[in-house]
């Protein structure tokens, strides 16, 4: 089992929310704010068999996407989501 934390600009998380829910596929959403330009983003949670990451991967990259913000400072890329995925030794739903 896997568990993908995906860090995700705000803009995209009603389109990810709607397309994970109709793949069945479970997520925790969990408002967060930070990075670089102090943005507003969510932070996903994700509990995954092996063989749906792809699919996950996928829907993530039909979806989000980097764009160059510019400021003052000169121009910069911001990621649409910032995905990690790790090993899960245990589930339990309770």
């Amino acid at each position: 089992m896997k568990m993908i934390i995906a860090i995700v600009q705000d803009k995209f998380i009603d389109e990810l929310m709607d397309r994970f829910l109709d793949e069945k596929i479970y997520v925790t959403k969990i408002s967060t704010s930070g990075g670089f330009f102090k943005s507003g983003n969510t932070t996903l949670l994700l509990g995954c068999e092996e063989e749906r990451l792809d699919d996950i991967d996928k829907i993530f990259r039909e979806i989000t996407r980097t764009e160059v913000l510019e400021s003052d400072l000169g121009n910069f890329n911001v990621s649409g989501a910032t995905v990690f995925v790790m090993d899960v030794e245990k589930s339990l739903r309770i």
